[in-house]
């Protein structure tokens, strides 16, 4: 394709020589020149237009009704080339002049500069203003509706703007730049900055149908859309108004150099020549100046005030990012930066040891102090089982003389029942007061019995074990059980499984084992029980239309105890149907340590010293759906073992 192309080229420019070089003999000289240019004529028609890129701000429809005269004006002055117009977007002209598809520039002061600092452009011309031929004439306008209440930009604070581009020079970077040097950031002053893009007029419509309380828009843009017919004529109104006298619009800001007139490198120097001298010869009359809304074209105007304003905004093409200035510092100052890069990996590296020691004695700060409250515990315990043990012992020689009296009356009290035996009215009084008598006295010898395992524990001594009858010690519980069970209405159901045998057992410790197991499954059953009906009648209250079905009204409370004999051992379980374990069971068997408001926190800790007094194992679990379930398990001799076998202790002394 490139050698087909360089042979078209060459077939193109030998054309006219082998025109002229091939005229009749005959034909006189002006026929001959009339050829020449006749067959010239093809060659100019090939020849490649002149392209001019134009900003669009209202559209390429408008754009073209307002440039496309200057363009037949270039064409008359520059007789011998084709001008062709490009309508273009802010980005759309930047992306054209970096890909060099165009040779001459018509845009705003903002992109000038922008353009100017980047590509090589030579600006020509700047347009002059209609008003008076000054080429000061680009800025921006405030506009709202002319019945809204503002008068003053501030009274806009956290309202919706509309602008056309945070690019836009005239359009919000003006603007932006005039806040900023009253200290106010318009993305933060108003609520939103709505960006509607070209063309210009969606920002005066969006307005007028009150989706925002004010546009930014370039100046004279209002009065053109006014003269148009597009804007009607005192719907409108330009806060804080600063233009010149007879400057024919209103600004909000102060103003800047016209829209100017640049050539790329595409386009050469005799054409950039021809093309200035045609600009300055517009005059502000013709059909040219007055479709582009200016008074001609006069000698290109500082752009020292554009400069300042994009460096003021961070918007300048020569400021870098700040990693490139950095870059550039430490390519020239190496030393420096390598002295520098040095001590920020020492201060890292010193921080990083620093961060590891602190961590190390954090982690032996927190060890330490959970071994400190450990021990507290510990020792918070250990000052309970003192104080307890202290007032244990005096419980126990003190109790005994009550103990002792209240045996004396009672047996005292059966003596003369006995003596009155012989009265047959009152046999049956005497046989129910009797009765009572026998109970006060099997609770008096329990009562000494538990005194004096409390003193033999106290004083370190190994518990009693003899051989038991757990069906006559059970018997024997039965009349208390069922006194404890009655006030809370908890059913007791008592199963035997095994062959029963006498055991070796410390049989108060027994006594109190059961007793403690009982009553808390009793207790837990009752409350499960008592909450339950309590949500039942609460819910047969907000829906007395579907009142709860009478068989499941209240769930009855209930205890099991299990005595299992077995070959190498004895099994009991109590079970409940109460609320289960809250906690974990290896807290509930600690000394002190009570779920219950009221309670003293010994009952399970009194089970535990007792099980493991029998070498056995105690456990809690809880049960599905709900209750506990609680264990004991103790090794006991075989059935076949001699009775030589059973360890026995020599009994307690009584005081």
């Amino acid at each position: 394709m490139p050698l087909l192309s360089l042979l078209l080229w060459l077939a193109l420019s030998a054309l006219p020589l082998r025109v002229q070089a091939a005229p009749t003999p005959s034909s006189p000289a002006p026929a001959r020149q009339e050829s020449a240019s006749s067959q010239a004529e093809p060659v100019q028609a090939l020849a490649e237009p002149i392209r001019i890129g134009v900003l669009a701000t209202r559209g390429p429809a408008l754009a073209r009704a307002q440039w496309q005269p200057l363009l037949r004006w270039l064409a008359q002055r520059v007789p011998g080339h084709r001008f062709v117009l490009h309508p273009l977007g802010l980005d759309e002209l930047a992306e054209a002049v970096a890909r060099e598809h165009l040779d001459f520039v018509i845009t705003n002061p903002g992109q000038s500069v922008s353009l100017a600092r980047q590509y090589p452009l030579a600006w020509l011309a700047t347009l002059k203003s209609p008003t008076g031929g000054d080429n000061l004439a680009i800025g921006a306008a405030l506009v709202v509706p002319a019945q809204a209440p503002y008068r003053h930009w501030r009274d806009l604070e956290g309202q919706a703007v509309a602008a056309v581009s945070e690019n836009a020079f005239g359009g919000y970077l003006a603007y932006r730049f005039e806040a900023g040097e009253q200290g106010v950031r318009l993305e933060h002053f108003f609520s939103t900055v709505q960006f509607t893009g070209f063309p210009l007029d969606r920002l005066i419509e969006r307005l007028a149908a009150g989706e925002v309380a004010a546009a930014i828009v370039p100046v004279c843009q209002l009065e053109r859309m006014e003269r148009e017919g597009k804007a009607a004529r005192g719907a409108f109104r330009v806060l804080d108004d600063q233009a010149p006298a007879g400057f024919g619009c209103q600004s909000s800001t102060r103003l800047y150099p016209n829209w100017s007139f640049a050539k790329t490198e595409r386009a050469s120097p005799a054409l950039a020549l021809a093309v200035t001298r045609a600009l300055f010869d517009l005059s502000a009359d013709s059909e040219a100046a007055i479709a582009a809304d200016s008074a001609g074209w006069t000698v290109p105007t500082s752009e020292l005030a554009i400069d300042r304003l994009l460096k003021a905004l961070d918007r300048h093409p020569l400021q870098g990012p700040w990693w490139q200035a950095a870059w550039h510092w430490l390519r020239q100052h190496q030393q420096w930066g390598w002295g520098a890069l040095a001590l920020v990996l020492l201060l890292g590296g010193h921080h990083l040891l620093l961060q590891r020691l602190f961590n190390r004695s954090q982690r032996r700060l927190l060890k330490a102090r959970h071994q400190l409250e450990q021990k507290g515990h510990q020792l918070a315990q250990a000052r309970r089982l003192a104080e307890l043990g202290e007032l244990g012992a005096n419980v126990a020689h003190e109790i005994n003389q009550p103990l002792s009296a209240i045996a004396n009356y009672s047996q005292g009290a059966l003596l003369r029942l006995d003596r009155l035996a012989q009265d047959p009215t009152q046999a049956a009084a005497q046989a129910s007061l009797r009765q009572a008598l026998e109970q006060i006295g099997r609770q008096v010898q329990r009562i000494t019995q538990t005194v004096n395992r409390l003193r033999a524990r106290l004083q370190k001594r190994p518990p009693r074990f003899a051989p038991c009858d757990l069906p006559t010690l059970v018997a024997e519980l039965r009349p208390l059980l069922e006194q404890m069970l009655a006030p809370l209405d908890v059913a007791f159901t008592l199963h035997w499984r095994g062959q029963p045998r006498r055991l070796p057992l410390d049989g108060t410790g027994m006594e109190q084992l059961l007793v403690n197991l009982i009553k808390n499954g009793a207790e837990s059953a009752a409350q499960s029980a008592a909450k339950s009906a309590v949500k039942k009648a609460r819910a047969a209250v907000h829906s007395p239309a579907h009142p709860p079905k009478q068989a499941a009204a209240k769930e009855t409370a209930r205890v099991e105890l299990l005595i299992a004999f077995e070959a190498q051992r004895l099994l009991l379980e109590i079970r409940d149907n109460g609320a289960g374990l809250r906690v974990p069971a290896t807290e509930l068997q600690q000394a002190f340590y009570s779920d219950k408001p009221d309670g003293m926190g010994l009952g399970l800790a009194i089970c535990r010293e007792v099980v493991e007094s029998h070498r056995g194992q105690f456990s809690l679990e809880n049960l599905s759906p709900h209750g506990c379930l609680a264990r004991v398990t103790l090794p006991v001799p075989s059935p076949e073992a001699p009775a030589s076998a059973t360890p026995t202790h020599p009994p307690t002394p009584r005081n």
